[in-house]
């Protein structure tokens, strides 16, 4: 059972709460969520929680903003080293796009949210790359390996500053965003919204009297 917080968590706050057992590992008190507040410039104030377990090392993270946002497409064009600092909130439910090196990450039901920065992204996409780039170099897929390698050799320049990269964020919930003075932003349309993935979340319609909008909770059911 989680404990309930003495008190409410301002920003800046880091709170440690104990959930009880892990069902990963059946760990006997091991698992606890770390939760802290700050306040985003120009999006407000979101809570990264992270549930670790002592034991076995599981962990899940996500990122939960405190005010409700409209779901917004957010682009960024990335020429030049400073663009590479841009702020990425990416919550379970966001998909990111990076046009010029044709890689999409969308949410799925493991999906972990974070925030951080342009040149962070392009690290997680890199490390991923390496880990791909082993496995299909043991296949034999020579293929494949150039295309990685041609992948990484583009990342390496857009941190150099000598290509060009466009970013975009999506979230049909309005929980990820893009912040930085080159960014732009509009409201998604509903087809744009219809087609993308919730993640680890799935739409509920509203009972009768609770309005027309459409509803998300988390697969384990808690309202």
């Amino acid at each position: 059972m989680v404990e309930k917080r003495e008190k409410e968590l301002k920003p800046d706050d880091v709170q440690v709460i104990s959930l009880g057992d892990c069902p990963i590992c059946g760990g006997k008190g091991t698992l606890k969520a770390i939760q802290y507040v700050h306040d985003i410039p120009y999006f407000g104030k979101v809570m990264e929680s992270t549930i670790i377990c002592e034991k076995c090392g599981y962990r899940n993270a996500d990122v939960i903003p405190l005010e409700d946002r409209p779901p917004k497409l957010y682009t960024v064009k990335v020429e030049e080293e400073k663009d590479l600092f841009t702020r990425v909130v990416r919550s379970k439910s966001g998909t990111i796009e990076l046009d010029e090196i044709g890689v999409k990450i969308e949410p799925g039901p493991a999906a972990e949210g974070f925030v951080t920065n342009v040149e962070g992204v392009l690290e997680r996409v890199r490390e991923t790359l390496l880990m791909t780039r082993h496995f299909k170099e043991q296949e034999g897929d020579d293929e494949a390996v150039e295309k990685v390698d041609e992948i990484m050799d583009y990342i390496k320049d857009v941190k150099d500053g000598k290509k060009p990269l466009t970013v975009r964020i999506m979230d049909p919930l309005g929980n990820s965003a893009l912040i930085g003075e080159k960014v732009r932003s509009r409201l998604l349309t509903q087809e744009e919204i219809d087609s993308l993935s919730l993640g680890p979340y799935v739409k509920v319609e509203p009972e009768d009297g609770e309005g027309d909008r459409e509803k998300a909770e988390k697969n384990s059911g808690e309202k």
